[in-house]
Parts: structure tokens; C-alpha cells; sequence
């Protein structure tokens, strides 16, 4: 099978690499506003690495334990997702799965911020929500451009 990789999808590629690597360090930015964990709280802010904290926490009480311990692992969904997508773009280099991956990954991303934290967005979800926006353009835009006829990239064999 005919491998492909022109300038196009490269230069895609590589963005894609780029802003998949901002996005997971992202989670080390303010991405929540305090009232999600205490609502009488309207100033503290936590990051995403603060939300996986905690994940077997105590309140004291088994409800309050209990809504901790989803917020830590729904919180999870913002490393996890930029991860594969990262992977997919870093070791996919001539097939579509880059593309479809980045597509899932963001989509999902933006899902789970819309969902999981709703109002109490802060600085480090809004530009993860910009940024998985541009994600997810780039994907759609690296599977068209599979379909331009351009010189062939990919590794040559000697003559």
C-alpha cells in the first residue's frame, strides 16, 4: 500500500502535535472556579491536577465523598484525551487515525468541559476550549488534504 505524507498533512500534523502539548499543559492552568468543589467559595480556583487530587478524598460524609471521588476521575478525561491524540498524531504519520483521533479526542474534550464544569469555567478551560476548537479544525482539514494531489513526502527508495 501506498504510503502518503505531502507538506499539507505534515505541517497539520505537526500543529496538531504542538497544540495537543499546549493542552496538556494546560491542566496545570486555573480551569475551575471554586464552587464546584465549596459553593460558598467564589474565589479560589482549581486546576485540573488539583480536581484529580481528589480522588479518595474525605468530607466526612459518604454523599460528599462520593461527588469528590467523580469529580477526580471526570476530571481525568482532561489528560487522558490529549494524550491519545498526542500519541495518535506522534506514531500515525501516513494513515488517517491522526485525523479521526484528533477529531474524537476534541469533540469528547469539548463535551466534557461544557459538561463537567458548566459555569464555573475559568481562564484554563476557555482557552482549552479554543484550542480543541482549532484541533478539531486541523483534523477536519488534515483528512482533506489527503486528497491533494502533491508531490509524495514519505521515504523514497533508493535507486
Amino acid at each position: 500500500m501506498l504510503k502518503i505524507q505531502n507538506k499539507t498533512t505534515k505541517k497539520i500534523r505537526v500543529a496538531q502535535i504542538i497544540l495537543f502539548m499546549i493542552q496538556i499543559f494546560l491542566t496545570s492552568m486555573p480551569f475551575v472556579w471554586g464552587g464546584i468543589i465549596d459553593p460558598n467559595s467564589s474565589h479560589s480556583t482549581y486546576t485540573v491536577l488539583d480536581m484529580i487530587g481528589y480522588i479518595g478524598a474525605t468530607t466526612g460524609s459518604a454523599a460528599g465523598d462520593r461527588a469528590l471521588n467523580i469529580v477526580g476521575i471526570t476530571f481525568l478525561a482532561f489528560i487522558i484525551l490529549p494524550t491519545i491524540a498526542l500519541f495518535f498524531n506522534i506514531f500515525d504519520r501516513f494513515y488517517n487515525l491522526k485525523n479521526v483521533a484528533s477529531l474524537i479526542c476534541s469533540g469528547l474534550a469539548l463535551m466534557c468541559i461544557v459538561y463537567f464544569i458548566g459555569n464555573w469555567v475559568c481562564l484554563g478551560a476557555v482557552i482549552a476550549i479554543l484550542l480543541y476548537l482549532v484541533n478539531f479544525f486541523l483534523g477536519v482539514m488534515g483528512i482533506f488534504a489527503r486528497f491533494l494531489k502533491v508531490e509524495n513526502t514519505a521515504d523514497k527508495a533508493p535507486k
